[in-house]
Order: structure tokens, then C-alpha cells, then sequence
């Protein structure tokens, strides 16, 4: 029986081919990203911290156990959305999810418009509860 001896060079390309092939693993983390917000509600206190976001997910943080808001954050639609479970709010035009672009500042309301198919042509001027300060990177 033969044995097959390879070339010091063979055995080195080998190694490298294989230390670039990639490792699949079975708990990959998802990449993630760091938001920190600032919730300014008018008489209250301002409550900052960070959270950390999963990319391409929408990131869903409550700021302050306290006014019991919950926000979704959209990045990929640039969207952001609340909801408040003990109180009517809105963020612009009375409406729970609005466009933000980058959203770095939102402005929040008291209130909602609940609107039907039909669309009053009217300016409806809600009470201001305070403003979100949203800062994250591009991952």
C-alpha cells in the first residue's frame, strides 16, 4: 500500500481554505445596536438610558415604568409608534404611528384621532405631554 505524501505548500493551501470557510454555529447572536433616548414628559421628571436594538427588527422599549408608554421604533421604514395603555396619546396628527425620518425628536400628545374612511378637514390642536430624544448609530 502507497502512502500519499503532500507538498508542504499543499498542506498549507489546504489550511488556509479551510480557515476561511465560515464556522456555522448553532446560538449566532444577532448583530445589535445601541439606541439611548431621553423622555421629557411635561411635570415629570426626564428619564434617559440606552437599549440595546437587534438590526433589521423593530426596537420596542418603554422608557419610564412610571407614564407606562411603550414605543416601536421601525428604522427600516422610519417609522416610530406608541402606545399608552392607561391614557390617550398620539404623536403627530393624532395618530399612534407617524413617518419620523431619522427620528431623532418626537413630539407626544394627549389624545387620538380615531378616524373612520372619512377625513375631516379640520385642525384639531392637541395638548402637548412631552417630547422623545432618540440617538443611535448606524450599525
Amino acid at each position: 500500500m502507497r502512502s500519499m505524501r503532500l507538498a508542504p505548500s499543499a498542506l498549507a493551501l489546504s489550511a488556509l481554505v479551510l480557515s476561511l470557510l465560515p464556522v456555522a454555529t448553532v446560538h449566532a447572536e444577532p448583530p445589535t445596536y445601541a439606541m439611548h433616548y431621553a423622555l421629557m414628559l411635561d411635570g415629570e421628571e426626564p428619564v434617559a438610558g440606552e437599549v440595546a436594538c437587534v438590526v433589521g427588527e423593530p426596537c420596542e422599549f418603554t422608557p419610564s415604568p412610571a407614564s407606562k408608554m411603550t414605543f416601536k421604533l421601525s428604522r427600516r421604514q422610519n417609522e416610530i409608534e406608541i402606545t399608552c395603555p392607561e391614557r390617550e396619546c398620539s404623536l403627530g396628527y393624532g395618530e399612534r404611528r407617524t413617518y419620523c425620518g431619522t427620528c431623532e425628536k418626537v413630539d407626544i400628545f394627549e389624545g387620538r384621532d380615531y378616524g373612520g374612511g372619512a377625513i375631516e378637514l379640520v385642525l384639531r390642536r392637541y395638548p402637548r405631554l412631552g417630547t422623545l430624544l432618540l440617538r443611535y448609530q448606524t450599525p
